[in-house]
């Protein structure tokens, strides 16, 4: 069964900005069996960004997190904004 997280976050900076972090830890990511489908900024408020993410598993996800954390900040992403829900199909 497939597995999805959609991760909605708060940035405090540009999101040109973030978003190179964010190609910068794809590759570690997909070593992690986390590939990016979708990732983007509400038209309303560019503080706010989204992904939508192929996950192996939720665990996976969680350690890529924890071992990426201070990466995760420096890209501008605020980890206690992060929401993450879950699909599978």
């Amino acid at each position: 069964m497939a597995k999805y997280a959609f991760v909605k976050f708060k940035i405090n900076n540009e999101f040109s900005d973030w978003e190179k972090g964010f190609y910068a830890a794809q590759p570690i990511a997909r070593k992690a069996g986390i590939v990016e489908i979708f990732h983007g900024q509400a038209s309303d408020d560019s503080s706010t960004c989204a992904c939508l993410l192929h996950v192996e598993s939720q665990e996976k996800m969680e350690t890529f997190f924890k071992e990426m954390e201070m990466e995760v900040t420096a890209s501008g992403h605020i980890l206690e904004s992060t929401e993450i829900t879950w699909y599978e199909n």
